[in-house]
């Protein structure tokens, strides 16, 4: 590499030497500044932070007495000062020890960063990490707006499983629990067993029909049938029998 130029006694040493310290000006970047250090007073100059290019100006910091000072700096030209260590990831610079309210040694740290170079391509994605624990449930919301419906039906607090609602009163808007369950009716596509009797009862469709006096029996309306002999009567065949039904015609002779 080439060399700073020798300084001729002869020729204005005092311009040679200026103009070398100027070639060399940058690598003084955070170095200490004596005509601004006193005490516990440490300067230090400023200069083109080659990370970012920003221009840090010259300054100060406030040491620690009786301590260990270390000096450091950012990624973004920050500088720092504390009485602990040096913290990862950031430039070491000085460590000054500090005692009496003077500095009483410094060591420097300082390297050359280096010129900004540019940012290389972005690596490959890592792998997802695990996923972390569930959150505490938050807190209840507020209560909701009413709702633009119209219906305003209101039941008992609690109620049966399975049970049957009756409307209570003639109101359409209260309703109550029947206290039956819906295993407890007949129907139609369940085998269900009879704990009771089950009789039927006298069907509106027997009616007198015809002459002679007839009597005509709709299945459609009943299974057990009765009547009273008043006179001699037909019996027609019955109507709209179901296949599988069954019942029964009681005749009674009248006094």
């Amino acid at each position: 590499m080439s060399r700073l130029q020798t300084i001729n006694a002869s020729a204005s040493p005092e311009v040679q030497m200026n103009e070398n310290f100027d070639a060399v000006a940058p690598n003084a970047l955070f170095a200490r500044k004596s005509t601004t250090t006193a005490g516990l007073t440490w300067g230090y100059y400023g200069g083109i932070f080659p990370q970012t290019y920003a221009n840090i100006a010259d300054g100060t910091l406030t040491l620690t007495d009786n301590a260990t000072n270390y000096i450091e700096c950012d990624s973004a030209g920050v500088i720092y000062v504390n009485a602990s260590a040096f913290t990862g990831g950031r430039f070491r610079l000085y460590t000054a020890v500090c005692a009496g309210g003077v500095v009483t040694a410094y060591t420097d740290f300082r390297t050359t960063v280096g010129i900004n170079q540019p940012e290389g391509p972005a690596g490959p994605t890592g792998p997802a990490g695990t996923t972390g624990a569930v959150g505490p449930t938050g807190a209840t919301g507020p209560t909701g707006a009413s709702g633009s419906g119209s219906g305003n039906v209101v039941g008992p607090s609690s109620s049966t499983d399975l049970g049957l609602a009756l409307f209570d009163g003639a109101t359409g808007t209260l309703l109550k629990d029947a206290g039956v369950l819906l295993a407890a009716l007949a129907q139609l596509g369940v085998v269900q067993s009879w704990t009771k009797a089950q009789r039927g009862t006298a069907p509106t469709g027997l009616v007198s029909i015809g002459s002679p006096p007839g009597i005509a029996i709709d299945l459609d309306t009943g299974n057990n049938f009765t009547m009273t002999m008043t006179e001699n009567s037909t019996l027609s065949a019955p109507s709209n029998p179901v296949q599988g039904q069954s019942g029964c015609i009681v005749i009674t002779q009248d006094a």
